[in-house]
């Protein structure tokens, strides 16, 4: 399992984050990591000026503490999580700056052993999938859990009205063996109807820029139960099985409720 290969890209789960990743033989060391910063860069990512990944590196203060300070992100050698969490950064730059600010905010106000705010920005950071909607009835349909409606009855609209796009670097590593119970933690964001006539990058920054601008408020996204959860391999074009509408009978999976519901809604 910790064999180096990229067989995972072709998957729309890797989408925003696909265009970062050099065909690299094996595992990037530490001037990988720098030569990677430095390509993005180049192609005018708009990356933190400081940041850089550092290999091994072990900070005396906490983690989003280190980063917020100093611009350097921990990263471990040949391990899938935190090469996932640096494709991360560099596909969504903004978003993932705003998230450390968030958190070095709230452990400034004393938060260090984390609190509602702080785990919505983990958890979003961590199984975060941004769902653009030019509808908002696919919205509410998405936070309704009401999945044949989504994902049948509305596959037309996927691509064209929907998207799914991929933060959530843990869901980039469990992306390698999708199972059937993989699942997400949505954003809605409601976008206008010109969203989807950009290519991917630009959907990616659009939605980079909004996601930071909202981020460095903290009256939005104040707990985890302003995600909402999103079957993975529901989404058309995601998993094989889906072109089978019996795919969506399976009710532990898709499931009809959730134990706590609250407005998901961005718009």
């Amino acid at each position: 399992m910790n064999r180096w290969h990229t067989d995972y890209l072709s998957h729309p789960l890797y989408r925003p984050a696909r265009r970062f990743v050099p065909p690299l033989a094996d595992w990037p060391d530490q001037a990988g990591y720098d030569a990677l910063l430095d390509r993005a860069r180049a192609a005018s990512a708009p990356l933190p000026a400081g940041l850089r990944f550092v290999c091994e590196l072990e900070p005396d203060a906490y983690y989003e503490m280190h980063i917020g300070t100093t611009g350097e992100v921990p990263t471990r050698a040949r391990n899938w999580h935190d090469w996932f969490n640096a494709l991360a950064w560099l596909a969504w730059p903004r978003a993932k700056a705003a998230l450390n600010r968030r958190h070095v905010r709230a452990i400034a106000r004393g938060e260090a052993k984390r609190g509602p705010l702080r785990d919505a920005a983990t958890l979003f950071d961590e199984c975060g999938v941004i769902v653009a909607v030019a509808d908002p009835r696919l919205g509410q349909l998405l936070d309704d859990m009401r999945w044949c409606e989504l994902f049948i009855e509305s596959r037309d609209h996927w691509g064209r009205r929907i998207a799914a796009h991929t933060l959530g670097h843990a869901l980039m590593e469990t992306g390698l063996a999708p199972h059937l119970g993989w699942c997400g933690k949505a954003l809605i964001v409601e976008v206008g109807e010109d969203f989807f006539g950009l290519d991917g990058d630009g959907q990616t920054a659009l939605l980079d820029a909004e996601l930071a601008a909202r981020l460095d408020d903290d009256a939005f996204l104040t707990s985890p139960r302003a995600l909402c959860p999103l079957p993975l391999l529901g989404i058309p074009g995601w998993w094989p099985d889906n072109e089978d509408p019996a795919f969506y009978d399976n009710a532990d999976y898709f499931r009809p409720t959730r134990r706590a519901k609250s407005a998901t809604v961005t718009a």
